[in-house]
């Protein structure tokens, strides 16, 4: 895992994060457009899958395979820790581990989100590489001594959310120590009878948008004034609301929505996450 103890005793040149920031600002803004020409396109389970933006580089094939396995319910479906491996040098040290799914009596399904976690995962760790290096030559070049350097740290790991015989949720992400900008999570929501991609849509019918935000407008009710302030003056909750809206299923089986940084409050308030209740039933 990242070891971030040094990070704050770190030199940093007067004019490096002027250097740096405009390279962020270049490099989200070609992520976000190549991010959302993807999910215009994808009609599949690539969809929910391709989150980061691809790089022509390779990844190194040393990986170390793992046997070790995490959570199963039955012989139905199984998550495992398909990679894993460790490499650093001097301006960056990497962890990674990579799942698979298994038994979900969906071959096609199984193929298909194997090679795109790591196909993805390959693509996030190139970048993060990439930028990487991008730093540390701006650190040098704006000054910075290189014996003072500290390593950017790179991991990328997953949780699974749930696992039942119907469905399994779990997550992939990726941490970056210097770049956070660049973190991103990747929910996976599949449905095993089907081989389908579960959307909101599917669990709350096709009134979900307005289902999902009263029950997130319901919780917000119960925050306190200081809470609340956190939030976007002129937040629409509706609008944050879609069928490739982020979500996974906790371990009651609950659906929980996740909004990202800033979409809905100040950066200090990161993601926020909010347990979604299906409407009552009329009487």
């Amino acid at each position: 895992m990242i070891d971030r103890t040094n990070y704050d005793k770190i030199a940093i040149p007067e004019n490096l994060d002027a250097v740096v920031g405009q390279a962020i600002d270049e490099g989200l803004s070609k992520r976000r457009r190549r991010t959302w020409g993807v999910w215009k396109k994808a009609g599949s389970i690539a969809a929910v899958l391709v989150l980061c933006t691809v790089s022509a580089l390779n990844l190194s094939p040393a990986f170390a395979s793992a046997a070790c396995r995490l959570p199963v319910v039955g012989e139905l479906c199984q998550v495992l820790l398909f990679r894993e491996y460790h490499t650093e040098d001097e301006i960056k040290y990497v962890d990674v581990k990579i799942p698979r799914i298994a038994h979900t009596e969906q071959p096609d399904l199984e193929s298909l989100v194997n090679q795109e976690i790591q196909r993805v995962v390959q693509d996030c760790i190139q970048e993060s590489e990439a930028r990487a290096k991008d730093y540390y030559d701006a650190f040098v070049s704006t000054g910075g001594d290189p014996a003072e350097f500290i390593p950017l740290g790179i991991t990328i790991d997953y949780e699974i959310k749930y696992v039942s015989p119907e469905c399994v949720s779990f997550v992939v992400f990726q941490r970056e120590t210097r770049f956070s900008a660049y973190n991103c999570d990747l929910y996976y929501n599949l449905d095993l009878n089907s081989g389908e991609v579960i959307t909101l849509k599917d669990l709350f019918g096709k009134d979900y948008r307005q289902i999902v935000a009263n029950s997130i407008q319901d919780s917000i009710e119960t925050w306190s004034e200081e809470e609340r302030s956190i939030l976007w003056e002129d937040l629409s909750i509706p609008d944050l609301i879609s069928e490739d809206t982020d979500f996974y299923f906790n371990q009651d089986g609950q659906a929980v929505v996740v909004i990202g940084k800033y979409q809905a409050a100040y950066g200090a308030a990161g993601s926020l996450e909010f347990v979604i209740q299906p409407p009552a039933p009329v009487k």
